[in-house]
């Protein structure tokens, strides 16, 4: 996980190649309000021959994705630095609404990005309401004094999720536990 407004190519490199599963932009779900973003499953509910698709997951809780978005300034979007230019933005977005400039974020976000693209938002609830590694990344940068805009995506081992001891030994072999 990494604080967004630190986002570098170097950074996403590293979590497409270490991490290895869907690198996702989270923001809380009080800056999605502002900028009018729903939930996927929200979207989904809007069509009724999709209804029947929408379930919980086996963990139980309701998936936090919205859209996918691309910066207007990348080539394809999937790129390292294509990646890093649409968070970059995003997080410019973020930061003027929180710092109450919220009329030139919501102009720069629906003027400098399109969708679909190839970064993920995902909307992380109060971790009273939802108890997921997207609401526990926006509650740590805010505990930090950071905005409420992370990035970061779920590490994978062979063919499956990495368990909480694999990832542990990979953050002590690191120096990161």
């Amino acid at each position: 996980m990494w604080y967004a407004g630190f986002i570098d190519v170097e950074k996403i490199y590293t979590l497409r190649k270490e991490a290895g599963g869907l690198i996702c932009y989270t923001v809380s779900e009080e800056i999605a309000k502002v900028l009018g973003l729903p939930f996927q499953v929200e979207m989904l509910k809007s069509y009724e021959h999709l209804k029947s698709i929408i379930k919980k997951p086996s963990y139980g809780e309701v998936s936090p994705f919205s859209i996918w978005i691309n910066s207007i300034d990348v080539k394809t979007g999937i790129s390292d630095e294509d990646r890093v230019k649409t968070i970059r933005g995003v997080h410019e977005v973020v930061s003027l609404i929180v710092n109450g400039r919220i009329d030139e974020g919501k102009k720069l976000f629906y003027e400098g990005f399109y969708s679909p693209g190839h970064v993920p938002i995902l909307i992380a609830k109060n971790l009273n309401a939802r108890k997921g590694h997207t609401e526990l990344a926006i509650t740590l940068a805010k505990m930090a004094g950071l905005l409420p805009s992370v990035v970061f995506a779920e590490m994978l081992t062979y063919g499956k999720s990495m368990s909480l001891s694999e990832a542990k030994a990979y953050a002590e072999k690191r120096g990161l536990f």
